[in-house]
């Protein structure tokens, strides 16, 4: 199966185009939190130094790029722009997977709860997804 490098629309299914929404709203509020509020998406924030107001400076700017990315992406209706899309959430996901909980506690129940809603909120779906979308980028033989 050959990768789909043109940009063809390509027809998505919903559930795909809904997990796009969601992570674009997601990324929306972070962005937005990261640059007015911090404390708003990121507990416990502590704006009291440079250091940490830089670090949440370029965290804004990360979030940025990757909402216009998906935005793109999902406005595009490609099957492998979409996909790129998606691996670029799951690494991320599967980062913040392991983070969160290590700050709060892997043997916590709050440690245990943000792993598993991040396994099956996103990890999951992101799998699924990344192999539906390979499957409708291939072109014929």
């Amino acid at each position: 199966m050959k990768p789909n490098a043109n940009f063809r629309r390509d027809i998505i299914p919903f559930w795909i185009n809904a997990l796009s929404i969601l992570v674009i709203l997601i990324l929306a509020l972070k962005s937005i939190s990261a640059y007015f509020y911090p404390g708003l998406a990121y507990a416990n924030f502590d704006a009291s130094t440079l250091a940490n107001q830089k670090a949440m400076m370029e965290l804004a700017g990360r979030n940025v790029v990757m909402l216009l990315l998906t935005i793109a992406a999902l406005r595009s209706q490609n099957a492998m722009f979409l996909t790129y899309s998606f691996l670029m959430h799951l690494i991320r996901e599967l980062q913040d997977m392991l983070i969160v909980p290590y700050y709060v506690g892997f043997t916590s129940v709050q440690g245990i709860g943000i792993f598993f809603v991040f396994l099956f909120v996103f990890v999951i779906p992101y799998l699924f997804a990344l192999k539906k979308l390979r499957t409708l980028a291939a072109l014929p033989d």
